[in-house]
């Protein structure tokens, strides 16, 4: 039970949004080998497709969790809250696009240098806003901002002429460094994050990760 209660709170709904960006990785790596052996053989394995979107699903759900979690936890931060659902729907959009659930051909192309760009533009935009857990600790200014260059630097992708994954890789990349950096700084009281009942801080004595309770 008190893993339960432990992940419903801030500090867990930040560890649920780290695990979400870790299944997105896990996918467009198992995606990436998968396609490359079908480039060489052209043997089509349906399981292992089902496998890596099932990862993808997967994945949503508990970005979902994570958004819907910091909405009902956090005190205010109005902005933040409507910035990560903005996140989700966008993210959303292009995973359906990207299974052809809809016909977006006509002006969609997954491969567009400037898809790629407006999503690097937009990402680290909608990252800024998670100043607001504490607008004012420094540490976690830095943390933001190092978010927002890594989103930026997969602009370069488009060198390669690779799909808008490319930048979606690199995001969960970088939101992974800010949520582990956010779970850091929480444990060790750098940033206070207002949360309704103050439950983020109920467990400030016990580690998160490795409890035997």
């Amino acid at each position: 039970m008190k893993k339960i209660e432990k992940l419903n709170s801030f500090r867990g709904f930040t560890f649920i949004g780290l695990l979400a960006n870790s299944l997105f990785i896990l996918f467009i790596i198992v995606t990436m080998i998968y396609y490359a052996n079908y480039i060489r053989t052209g043997t089509i394995i349906p399981i292992v497709e089902g496998i890596a979107y099932s990862i993808e699903v997967m994945g949503f759900v508990l970005m979902l969790v994570s958004v819907v979690g910091y909405s009902v936890k956090l005190r205010f931060r109005l902005p933040l809250k409507i910035a990560m659902s903005i996140y989700f729907l966008t993210e959303f959009i292009f995973m359906i696009c990207d299974f052809n659930l809809i016909d977006v051909s006509e002006f969609y192309s997954p491969a567009s240098k400037a898809v790629i760009i407006g999503h690097c533009i937009f990402s680290a935009a909608i990252s800024m806003f998670y100043m607001q857990l504490d607008s004012d600790k420094k540490c976690l200014q830095i943390a933001v901002s190092v978010t927002a260059v890594i989103m930026m630097l997969a602009s370069f992708a488009i060198v390669y002429n690779v799909r808008v994954y490319a930048s979606i890789l690199v995001n969960s990349f970088a939101y992974i460094v800010l949520y582990s950096s956010i779970l850091f700084f929480d444990k060790r009281e750098m940033i206070y994050a207002n949360c309704h009942d103050d439950i983020a801080k109920v467990y400030e004595e016990s580690d998160f990760f490795n409890d035997n309770n």
